[in-house]
Formats: C-alpha cells, structure tokens, sequence
C-alpha cells in the first residue's frame, strides 16, 4: 500500500524474444509439415511489424525443397520459404503461409 492508502502496482509488459519467437516458428513448422519436410529447417529472415493493430514477429525459415515435381529433390539445394506470424507479446504463432522470392528474369 502507499501512503496514501491505496494499492500499487506495477505493470509489467513481457514480449516473446526474437529466439522464444523463431523457437515457437520451428515447432509449429514441425508439427505442421512434419519431421521429414522440416529436416533441414533454416532461419532467413526476421521482421519486426504490426499486424491488425498487434505488434508481430514475421519469421521466415526455409526447407529443402520436397516437391514431387523435383523428382531429384535429395541432391537439389531449392528451398521452399515458408513465413510465420507470431505475436510478441505471447509468442504464439498466427499464421503460417507460402513466401514467395522474388524472380529477376
């Protein structure tokens, strides 16, 4: 209590560190496309913005790339980049989708 007789308190605001942020990313890659597609998994990229008013982590990680199309995916280095949503003041991760690269022609 203060002096003056009412309760204080302190407001503590906690935010998913980059590394709990890209850890979360992983194991949600993991669990989504399982170990076979995830062997290999890589950090790219990492950015800080605000989605739908909430402060966000945009993390991409790339895979080996496991197309049936690419029939010699084993001694391929194609990667496919998948980015992930992750809010920073819990840490969960939002969305997953396809990142696309840009292609100079």
């Amino acid at each position: 209590m203060s002096a003056s007789g009412r309760p204080q308190y302190a407001i503590v605001r906690v935010m998913a560190t980059l590394q709990q942020a890209t850890e979360n990313s992983i194991a949600f890659a993991r669990a989504s496309l399982g170990p076979e597609r995830t062997h290999g998994i890589r950090l790219e990229e990492i950015e800080s913005a605000t989605e739908g008013g909430k402060e966000v982590w945009r993390i991409t990680l790339s895979v080996p790339d496991s197309s049936p199309m690419n029939a010699l995916a084993v001694f391929s280095t194609r990667r496919e980049y998948k980015r992930f949503t992750v809010l920073k003041d819990t840490g969960e991760v939002t969305s997953m989708t396809i990142r696309e690269l840009s292609t100079r022609d």
